[in-house]
């Protein structure tokens, strides 16, 4: 599927995907609802646009991050990838992440099955 022809949805994941491959703290947060919350295996560790900064504005300024989707199915308001997670001195990180998307933003994530990749 090309760029072009992906749903909004899915420009919408991407847009964040960017922000964060570019430590654009403002710009990443700006592909959130007020009040998004995020999972991590079931359980809830943010909840709102400011806990999202308190979770990556150090994680850009420590280190450069980059997330690539290896995979991706989607699915009404959701959009689901298979993402590679990698920063300078870390492991790499392989993640299974579903974003859920309403009027624009992306307002629930869940990631899932977090471990060592590549």
């Amino acid at each position: 599927m090309t760029r072009e022809s992906r749903s909004a949805e899915a420009m919408v994941v991407d847009r964040q995907m960017d922000a964060y491959n570019r430590q654009a703290l403002d710009e990443f947060l700006d592909c959130y609802d007020d009040a998004v919350e995020l999972f991590a295996d079931g359980a809830a560790f943010a909840s709102g646009r400011a806990a999202l900064r308190e979770v990556y504005g150090p994680q850009f300024a420590s280190a450069r991050v980059r997330a690539t989707s290896l995979a991706r199915i989607e699915q009404a308001q959701w959009v689901a990838d298979h993402e590679l997670v990698e920063a300078e001195g870390a492991a790499a990180l392989t993640v299974l992440a579903l974003y859920r998307v309403r009027e624009g933003r992306i307002d629930q994530v869940h990631f899932l099955g977090q471990e060592a990749g590549a």
